[in-house]
């Protein structure tokens, strides 16, 4: 197994340069799934190249240690992002996108958060620290300004088409996804020395699923595999037409199968185990098992969330954009298809006719598919966490 293998690359140098366990900190918030995946792949990069001598340590640093109501932001997220209030949340995000305009208002916050910041630093000492969310950049950088003693602070920043300022603090490194992130953290006054490109971290499964055919990981989960595959997701919480989109590829009158995850939509899930479907259908709720099923796929239909698309890159799989967050998603859905890896189809008609035009034109079909594998990044949480682990060493000569 590629892990395995990983697990052998902590370098002659590293081990020797390596007096006691290097404490990573890693700040995230449950405010949408993606910054808890990210950790998750930072921490799972830093443990295969590292093993015992890092120690990462996730912390919701929201639910944690910021005060009411901050600390419900978690809970209350899915219902920011319902659709009537999901214009009052785009004006909010456009209107703190920008560098001086960010900053003043997390510095309003300032007086509201400073003492828990310093008790987040005090109960969980670090030799870095690396923050996945935005809203921790400017105030973690701030308390640090007047620490005695100042810990390597990294950004990794988990978007993909649209860069907020908030993710554009100057840091000691910035980590961005790809090239044009670099651009927008430099532009937000970053200097370029201190930003590098990675790729979007994700779990090294994805990497790991590369090596078999799609018949293989099919024959894995219990799907036929001599059937072309959709997949169709929501995210996470199972958001947007997933119930209509699933239905629309079903009557697309061509011989295919069909997977569905619900994700923690148990109310989806179960609409979607009530019908009779008109072909071979698999309906899941929340899996770890994404990595498998997006190998075994041949198309992906999913919202806009960064987290998939990079997963979905990662494995050389074309997508399906059905809809995205105004603001914080919006360039997602640009990025995927000005680069060749997939269309954006909002209705479920939309979706039933790119998915006819690319299972019944095999040569289309691998067009996109190959554009989205040279988009990928499937080594990206490995890279990143060297990174890391260089920072870390650095800050502790």
């Amino acid at each position: 197994m590629e892990t395995q293998a990983n697990e052998q690359e902590l370098r002659p140098e590293a081990r020797s340069a390596v007096r006691s366990v290097t404490r990573a900190l890693l700040l995230m918030s449950d405010t949408g799934g993606g910054h808890r995946s990210v950790s998750e792949a930072l921490a799972e990069g830093l443990r295969a190249l590292y093993g015992a001598a890092v120690e990462p340590r996730i912390v919701d640093a929201f639910i944690q240690y910021a005060p009411f109501p901050l600390n419900r932001s978690p809970a209350l997220y899915p219902y920011m992002v319902k659709p009537a209030l999901v214009p009052f949340y785009a004006r909010a995000w456009h209107f703190a996108n920008h560098p001086r305009r960010a900053r003043q208002l997390v510095y309003l916050f300032w007086p509201w958060v400073r003492q828990r910041i310093a008790r987040l630093f005090a109960e969980n000492p670090a030799d870095v620290i690396v923050s996945v969310h935005p809203l921790f950049n400017d105030v973690t950088l701030r308390y640090w300004m007047k620490a005695p003693r100042r810990v390597p602070f990294i950004i990794v920043i988990c978007d993909i088409g649209s860069i907020h300022a908030l993710w554009c603090a100057n840091a000691d490194l910035v980590i961005a996804p790809h090239e044009g992130a670099r651009r927008r953290a430099i532009a937000c006054g970053v200097p370029p020395e201190r930003v590098v490109v990675t790729g979007f971290p994700i779990r090294l499964r994805f990497r790991e699923v590369r090596g078999q055919p799609k018949a293989f990981w099919r024959a894995q989960l219990g799907w036929r595999p001599d059937l072309p595959t959709v997949l169709v997701m929501g995210g996470g919480e199972g958001m947007g037409k997933v119930f209509e989109n699933a239905r629309a590829v079903a009557e697309a009158g061509l011989p295919l199968q069909l997977a569905v995850v619900a994700g923690r939509n148990e109310r989806l899930r179960r609409r979607l185990e009530a019908v009779d479907w008109p072909v071979p259908t698999y309906i899941y709720g929340f899996v770890r098992t994404i990595p498998e099923m997006m190998a075994a796929a041949d198309v992906i239909v999913t919202k806009a969330g960064p987290n998939t698309i990079a997963e979905a890159l990662a494995v050389g799989r074309p997508m399906i954009l059905t809809h995205y967050l105004p603001g914080q998603e919006e360039g997602n859905v640009d990025y995927v298809v000005q680069g060749g890896a997939g269309r954006y189809a909002p209705e479920p008609e939309q979706v039933k006719e790119a998915v006819r035009e690319w299972l019944s034109r095999p040569e289309v079909l691998t067009s996109f598919a190959q554009r989205a594998a040279a988009m990928g990044y499937p080594d990206a949480a490995l890279d990143a966490a060297r990174r890391i682990w260089e920072i870390a060493q650095r800050g502790a000569s």
